[in-house]
């Protein structure tokens, strides 16, 4: 599918969304600010999903439309997008609220998922296999830093489809050194007031007999991990006296209830180890900044740094707002 027939159908779809009466939709107000927020950046948005389905579509696409997977799919504008392209989609997300906003917006627009999966990508597997579902394309913006297991991840997405072709998107950029500073200080401010408390709260209902040392102690070695991992942590502790090492960096943390990382920086290298460990290899490529704004002086710097990025792709990388993983099955 050309370029130039997407970004046409991609000012169609942002201008069937933005005449939606955003007051008349019955979705909860977390999906209501959400929404809010999208249609301030929306054509960012597209111009991402956009350059996301051209990397996995080739020009000469043709003949019955592939599935297509919206994966971590939020409010589902990449969904109703898809759609309007011809496309068949499946929707996932593990948000009850998202999932049903976007059945809500599909009868808004007109447009929307084929299927709609409320979930993680085990549930996406379960569900795709259990209707002989093979789909071929994937896209999530924003979602890959918040995984809790990539191995896991990746081997649901390899079992559902090995020759699916997918592209992820993720502001968490190690070679962004001043975001990156910026991510780790409210990694580390989070978890020391929001879910080392929780974690000792955990201990505190589960290990009343420990002492208050080992508590504040073990609190923050568990660090990045949910409560039945923490639990195994602990019992490795409490036999051997031995606190198991963590597989994480010094910065990186996540709500133990859910898993839900807050921001996971990794290198290329370490992406690639984990991808290959699944049989795909990965293609990183520069992102870019917005460069809708309401000063033009603003508007003109994005475009010349912008311009920079993807001139020089090195040091481009060293500024650059997200990335791009195209991945694809190795070999």
């Amino acid at each position: 599918m050309k370029k130039e027939m997407i970004t046409k159908i991609a000012k169609e779809t942002i201008l069937s969304i933005q005449k939606i009466e955003l007051s008349q939709l019955n979705i909860s107000d977390y999906d209501r600010d959400f929404f809010k927020c999208l249609l301030s950046t929306i054509h960012y948005c597209f111009d991402i999903y956009t350059d996301a389905i051209v990397r996995l579509l080739p020009d000469d696409d043709e003949g019955v439309p592939d599935y297509f997977v919206d994966f971590g799919g939020g409010e589902g504008f990449l969904s109703v997008f898809l759609k309007r392209l011809g496309l068949n989609v499946i929707y996932c997300d593990i948000c009850h609220s998202s999932a049903q906003a976007v059945a809500i917006l599909k009868k808004e627009t007109g447009y929307g998922p084929d299927y709609i999966v409320e979930g993680s990508s085990q549930a996406l597997r379960s569900f795709c296999q259990s209707r002989s579902l093979l789909p071929k394309y994937l896209i999530a913006t924003d979602l890959i830093e918040h995984v809790y297991d990539l191995n896991a991840l990746f081997a649901d997405l390899r079992a559902l489809n090995p020759d699916m072709s997918m592209v992820f998107t993720t502001g968490s950029v190690k070679s962004n050194i001043l975001k990156s500073k910026k991510m780790r200080r409210m990694m580390v401010e989070e978890d020391r007031l929001v879910y080392t408390p929780v974690r000792k709260q955990f201990l505190q209902e589960n290990y009343p007999d420990m002492p208050s040392g080992e508590m504040e102690k073990l609190a923050k070695s568990t660090r990045g991990l949910t409560f039945p991992d923490m639990k195994a942590h602990v019992d490795v502790y409490l036999k051997t006296n031995t606190l198991p090492v963590l597989d994480i960096d010094g910065y990186n943390t996540c709500d133990p209830q859910t898993g839900n990382w807050s921001e996971r920086i990794l290198s290329k290298k370490q992406y690639r180890e984990i991808l290959a460990n699944h049989h795909f290899q990965v293609c990183f490529e520069n992102g870019y900044y917005n460069v809708i704004r309401r000063h033009p002086a603003i508007s003109a710097l994005a475009k010349t740094v912008n311009f920079f990025i993807r001139r020089f792709r090195r040091p481009g990388s060293l500024i650059t707002p997200f990335i791009f993983l195209t991945i694809r099955r190795s070999g």
